[in-house]
């Protein structure tokens, strides 16, 4: 996360930058303002897992087995609409994931229950985010600061329902309830196509090219993620 954030100061230069990468450890990210007390930490602990605070808002994710992108451009460069920039990056992303077999769609509404009691970011599904026959997919989100537009989500490779339900505080019986839904309403690749992690990432490149006319380089410049790390760190 503090990298994501140290991209935000390097593209103020006007390059943008495509990242993505894995996790050392299964870990929770909670959106900028979500409230700790929502979450389990003694189960995170128990389990070995991370915990960690994003840049952008929204709802907890659990980033175990998957692929995470993260955009950052020049505002200049991408709509001034927040929904119309989901909605470009998300084009890209079904562009590329469409073409390894991934039957994806861009959610043309949000659900019914888009405001729902559970603090997990794949218990909804919003607008202009990724589905694959109508399940949620991926999820991502949003943050803009000093002229630079940063969009990160979650690119889940297989699916991990029990452990993300009970990642928060609340009763057995809810934790149930949450593990429930996610499995009837979210999904991952695993689920649809037999491809590494590898196959993801170019699809991801793939597409991103196709779509914004984009020509890929490989990025050596030097960031200064250290400074950004109090504003993720959540424990030691």
């Amino acid at each position: 996360m503090s990298i994501d954030l140290a991209m935000m100061d390097t593209v103020q230069n006007g390059t943008p930058i495509l990242r993505l990468y894995e996790w050392d450890i299964p870990t929770l990210s909670l959106g900028k303002f979500q409230n700790l007390d929502e979450i389990n930490v003694d189960y995170l602990k128990k389990m070995g897992f991370g915990l960690v605070r994003r840049p952008s808002g929204g709802r907890a994710v659990l980033h175990y087995d998957e692929l995470t992108y993260a955009v950052a451009v020049p505002e200049s460069m991408m709509p001034k609409s927040i929904i119309k920039t989901y909605l470009e990056i998300s084009k890209a992303l079904v562009k590329g994931l469409n073409a390894i077999g991934l039957n994806c769609e861009i959610a043309k509404e949000h659900v019914k229950e888009r405001y729902t009691k559970f603090a997990a970011c794949f218990a909804t599904t919003s607008l202009h985010e990724i589905t694959i026959d109508s399940k949620k997919f991926i999820g991502s989100a949003q943050t803009r600061r000093n002229g630079v537009v940063l969009q990160h989500g979650s690119i889940p490779m297989k699916c991990h329902f029990n452990e993300y339900a009970n990642s928060f505080k609340t009763t057995q019986e809810q934790v149930k309830i949450l593990a429930k839904r996610l499995e009837k309403s979210t999904t991952c690749v695993s689920k649809h196509v037999n491809v590494g992690i590898e196959d993801v990432k170019n699809a991801v490149i793939n597409g991103f090219c196709s779509v914004f006319g984009a020509e890929f380089v490989p990025f050596y410049e030097e960031i200064d993620w250290k400074k950004h790390v109090m504003d993720v760190k959540i424990w030691d």
